[in-house]
């Protein structure tokens, strides 16, 4: 599965894990949706937010940079990207 990071302008310290709708797809369980949604480590979420400071959204408590077809996380479920990358391929 090929995603075009193009658009963000940005080069990742960590590689994201990808979760939601796209996530489901390489797994064939459903088709993804438009978006591509991201978990980040600290310090990547960081660089992004401070570069796209007013496409920032908080979903209690898990905070998302939100552009150009994106929804990059700094945590899911309150659950953060050390804890989620253990065992991701």
């Amino acid at each position: 599965m090929l995603i075009d990071f193009g658009p963000l302008d940005y080069r990742f310290i960590h590689k994201p894990l990808l979760i939601g709708g796209k996530a489901m797809e390489y797994y064939d369980l459903r088709k993804a949706g438009h978006d591509v949604d991201l978990v980040l480590t600290a310090v990547d979420h960081a660089n992004l937010a401070a570069r796209y400071p007013g496409h920032i959204r908080d979903l209690y408590g898990d905070i998302g940079v939100c552009v150009h077809g994106f929804e990059l996380w700094n945590r899911i479920l309150l659950f953060p990207y050390e804890f989620l990358a253990t065992g991701a391929i």
